[in-house]
């Protein structure tokens, strides 16, 4: 199978993640040659493969395939995604506490856009 979304998709997610082919090849039990082809020869692996792949990285498997619209859902920067893992854990309550200290310590950043509501966040 062919896709040009999946290698650039798995390259970011890897660089993102601070692996080097050898270190994903063996959190995933297979070898660098394997990673390699994923990201250079638009191979993409076999479902059990792909299932290994999104556990580990926390995307679904449309998202690597392209399948989906979810480009951003894995922030380049490190300390971004840090953060949006840990806003991912938070119930409701929390989240809404999270967005109010946020709203009071960036106000400038923080301005709502015309039309839309408060709960989008």
């Amino acid at each position: 199978m062919e896709n040009n979304l999946f290698k650039v998709r798995i390259k970011k997610l890897r660089n993102n993640a601070n692996l080097s082919m050898e270190a994903l090849a063996e959190k995933l039990g297979t070898k660098k040659s394997t990673i390699s082809m994923w990201e250079n020869s638009n191979i993409v692996p076999r479902e059990e493969m792909l299932i290994k792949i999104s556990k580990l990285f926390k995307v679904s498997i449309d998202y690597l395939l392209g399948n989906d619209k979810m480009e951003g859902k894995v922030p380049d920067n490190k300390k971004l995604a840090y953060i949006q893992r840990n806003l991912e854990k938070m119930d409701a309550d929390k989240l809404e506490k999270a967005e109010t200290i946020l709203k009071t310590v960036f106000e400038d950043i923080f301005e709502d856009e015309e039309g839309e509501d408060d709960d989008k966040f």
